[in-house]
């Protein structure tokens, strides 16, 4: 016997445990995050920005968000999957930090070490920009 559930239905179900935010410039949607807090970190299942917002910060911008969150939550780890094929992805998060965790046949599991200290210049200024 099958059950048909509703994507939208399924949808909800299944990422209520996910936070999702989008970000937007000049009222369009130009990137997404989501991600889901576990019992170490946030771990980011999606981070996406539209091609023509695309090496302007708006990725960089996500993750500094997501680190802040991160730190806030005394969580000590940001940790994501990316596509080995992903060059500019892979480039991005080489640059901020990410490390290889483990390598699977087709992507990596990346991981970055955020800790329970706040590193007073970024902090503050990601505070300003992203009250609670």
């Amino acid at each position: 016997m099958f059950i048909i559930i509703p994507y939208i239905l399924f949808s909800e179900v299944y990422f209520s445990r996910q936070r999702r935010y989008f970000i937007a410039i000049k009222q369009q949607i130009v990137g997404v995050l989501v991600f889901e807090y576990g019992t170490e970190g946030l771990y980011i299942s999606n981070l996406a920005v539209s091609p023509f917002y695309r090496r302007i910060g708006v990725a960089t911008y996500l993750l500094n968000y997501t680190t802040a969150l991160a730190r806030q939550l005394n969580k000590n780890i940001l940790e994501l999957s990316v596509n080995k094929m992903n060059m500019p992805a892979l480039k991005l998060y080489k640059k901020y930090g990410f490390r290889k965790k483990k390598e699977g046949l087709s992507s990596y599991i990346l991981r970055k070490d955020v800790g329970h200290a706040v590193h007073s210049a970024l902090a503050e200024q990601t505070e300003n920009k992203y009250p609670r």
